[in-house]
């Protein structure tokens, strides 16, 4: 994710590209002046039997999970609610459960925005995704004027009281996000590198304290292939903390995809199985397939996403390790990489990144994530 990010530099997102930028997908991506973000009033049960054809349905047959990130400020968009209803089985908080989100002022909690999409998963029976505990971006200003034992205890204390709020409501937190840097160590732009690479098993084992039954997963960019410094950096952290007994049950892979430059299914495939026999589960956090610069016209283009998805989904899905695969939003109209800020880092546009059009439509996108999930 960046905040930048990839923040996708949340940024939401995620990559620190040759920019020097962060790209995630975590793309922090600010409400209107007049959107409101309430916690939603007790419902009945809405839960419907997906529909046959719907990704859902053939997510759950297969007991697999397909997932798409969810922000409150589009709820009333048309669609968007009934499409992430209809279609996925898994919801992951785009923005609403960060630090700033949640702790603006130290020690002043703010839930509200987070308790809406819990809600909005358990009228559905979706399984959430908590997102973010740790993350170097979109943190509150006052995190980054502390330091040493100050800035341990406001993590730690954070870590406790966010998963404590939702405890047993959350299937699976992403602890911490994207700490590790394109050199394989560290990053250098996280103020939590200073303490050290303990800081990151003590945010897991004050996790699990705070909600033993949640799945606590490392998550990051760019780490899908093998070979790179920082596939192979976030390989040894992983299987460090593996060997110190800390509480880490997952891993996950952004795969924010840049066609220009990006794994082939075999290699990632490979990649995942090596995380699996850590005694791992992994699943792909935050998919998008941008398009703008595959060579060719607008129905080649889409015919390659459809291809390339497939074939990503298929290399997950084939795992039984490999639980899951969440989409980074629901829409292209909504999609972080729809907007110039964010979309540049992708190259020229459109990218229409994800299974739906900006109407609501299914792409061949859909078809291809679909053939997957069915094993073909």
């Amino acid at each position: 994710m960046y905040f930048f990010r990839f923040g996708r530099v949340r940024v939401f997102g995620a990559f620190a590209l040759v920019l020097g930028l962060s790209s995630s997908a975590c793309v922090e991506r600010k409400p209107s002046a007049s959107a409101t973000q309430t916690a939603a009033s007790p419902q009945a049960d809405t839960y419907a039997t997906p529909a046959p054809d719907s990704l859902r349905a053939f997510a759950d047959q297969q007991k697999k999970f397909i997932g798409t990130a969810l922000a409150t400020w589009h709820f009333g968009k048309p669609n968007y609610k009934e499409i992430s209803a209809a279609h996925f089985n898994s919801l992951t908080a785009e923005n609403e459960m960060k630090w700033e989100a949640v702790e603006k002022q130290q020690g002043q909690f703010s839930f509200a925005p987070g308790d809406a999409l819990v809600a909005f998963a358990e009228q559905h029976h979706m399984r959430v995704r908590g997102h973010t505990l740790v993350w170097h971006s979109q943190l509150a200003p006052w995190v980054k004027t502390l330091s040493g034992d100050k800035l341990r205890a406001a993590m730690l204390h954070h870590v406790k009281t966010t998963a404590e709020h939702w405890k047993g409501r959350i299937a699976q937190w992403d602890v911490v996000n994207e700490a590790i840097g394109d050199d394989g160590e560290l990053r250098k732009d996280s103020p939590f590198t200073a303490l050290g690479k303990e800081y990151i098993a003590e945010a897991f084992r004050t996790a699990h304290a705070a909600d033993p039954a949640a799945q606590l997963f490392y998550n990051d960019y760019e780490a899908e292939g093998l070979g790179t410094p920082k596939s192979e950096g976030q390989y040894r952290l992983i299987q460090q903390l593996k060997q110190a007994g800390v509480p880490i049950h997952g891993v996950g892979f952004q795969m924010h995809v840049e066609p220009r430059k990006w794994p082939t299914p075999e290699e990632i495939r490979k990649n995942l199985e090596r995380f699996v026999a850590l005694g791992l589960t992994v699943e792909l956090t935050e998919l998008d397939v941008p398009v703008g610069e595959v060579p060719g016209t607008l129905a080649e283009k889409l015919e390659w996403q459809k291809k390339y998805t497939h074939d990503i989904a298929a290399a997950c899905f084939t795992l039984p390790a490999c639980t899951g695969i969440t989409l980074w939003g629901v829409n292209d109209a909504v999609s972080w990489l729809s907007t110039p800020e964010w979309g540049k880092l992708r190259g020229n546009g459109p990218h229409l990144p994800l299974p739906f059009d900006a109407d609501g439509k299914k792409k061949p996108m859909f078809d291809g994530i679909a053939a997957a999930l069915q094993g073909k």
